[in-house]
């Protein structure tokens, strides 16, 4: 299977103010996150896909299908695009059990038992069939509308924040479905989020959309540790940026002059003198015990700094310092709690060279 997008959908609000969506990728059989802030064109790209949006023009294709062709005058209606759509909310019907729900939309009644048995086991959601949704948790009426999604067998499945108004527990449970799902059915998956984690853990390709456009078509891993640009970088968490001017360029490292001079990995066609963007992840700025021996991966990059704000995100801890550099440092609860770290203590801080990455825009 695969699918195809590139389309263009220009929308103007009550107040006259347009809104342009511009959308261009393509996948296999893997699951791809859309990913951003809120009004960027995620669902509208979702919508399209689904036929509940008509694109001005472009073209959408799914497994050769051409589902959607401005030029050619193509637009299948929502209702033959064999489109799986898990809606924020479920859309579950109210008055139907959950058996009812789940085979709403096959066309054939032929070995019906089968299929709903089928997905009662994918799902496990047996004991459940004759209840309606009112007496189902957030994550059973998830299951239920994941599970009438995919018994017709859609070429393609589409997941608008399906894990959004869930709590932790049943969010970790409904992505290992998710991952279950994928060894099961071979189909493109397209997956909205806002949250960095879920994008991460169950991308294989991520998309970065920034108010109707597309940023950065990549894989988690690259995302995550090079992104294209500031405003990525600030999406998936890199919150430590700064600006500097190269001053040396070697084989495999660069100098770069910030506060402090900086040594980063090199990069091909930056020139001495360049202005550049440099930006490191939290949890790749390494707490510097005084009574130990420095390795070689912290041994360049060394700073001090004031602590000056500590969080704590449960397995994790957010320190900010004052120093040479302004930091932000994420690391493990056992360490924090094994250095006995404290707030305004003055700490030493390697920011590893191998994680420094440049931004040349």
């Amino acid at each position: 299977m695969e699918l195809l997008v590139n389309i263009s959908k220009k929308l103007t609000n009550k107040n006259s103010n347009e809104f342009v969506l511009n959308a261009e990728f393509k996948c296999g059989n893997e699951m791809i996150v859309l990913f951003g802030p809120s009004g960027a064109g995620k669902t509208l790209t979702l919508e399209c896909i689904a036929g509940l949006e008509v694109p001005d023009k472009g073209c959408i294709i799914v497994n050769g299908t051409t589902y959607f062709d401005s030029e050619k005058r193509i637009n299948i209606s929502p209702q033959k695009r064999n489109v799986g759509y898990l809606f924020q909310n479920y859309a579950l019907f109210p008055h139907l059990t959950v058996s009812e729900n789940i085979i709403f939309g096959l066309r054939s009644r032929n070995n019906v038992k089968d299929q709903i048995q089928e997905m009662l086991d994918v799902f496990e959601i047996h004991g459940l069939e004759k209840r309606y949704p009112s007496q189902l948790s957030g994550g059973q009426r998830q299951r239920v509308a994941l599970a009438r999604a995919l018994i017709t067998r859609p070429k393609i499945l589409l997941l608008d924040e399906p894990f959004s108004s869930l709590d932790y527990i049943v969010r970790m449970r409904l992505r290992r479905d998710l991952r279950k799902i994928r060894e099961i059915i071979k189909i493109p998956i397209v997956l909205i989020t806002h949250n960095p984690v879920e994008a991460y853990t169950m991308a294989d390709t991520i998309i970065v959309y920034k108010h109707g456009g597309i940023e950065q078509i990549a894989s988690p891993k690259e995302i995550f540790s090079k992104p294209i640009n500031e405003n990525v970088a600030r999406l998936v968490g890199m919150n430590n940026i700064f600006k500097g001017k190269i001053l040396d360029i070697r084989i495999d490292e660069v100098t770069i002059q910030s506060h402090k001079k900086i040594i980063a990995p090199g990069i091909e066609g930056l020139r001495i003198g360049e202005e550049v963007t440099w930006c490191i992840r939290p949890d790749q700025v390494m707490v510097v015990r005084e009574d130990r021996p420095l390795g070689k991966a912290v041994s360049s990059n060394l700073f001090s700094g004031k602590i000056t704000e500590i969080i704590s995100k449960g397995a994790t801890y957010l320190l900010f310092i004052d120093g040479d550099f302004d930091l932000e440092i994420e690391m493990p609860s056992h360490a924090f709690e094994r250095l006995d770290i404290k707030l305004g203590q003055i700490i030493r801080v390697s920011l590893k060279k191998s994680a420094i990455h440049i931004i040349k825009e």
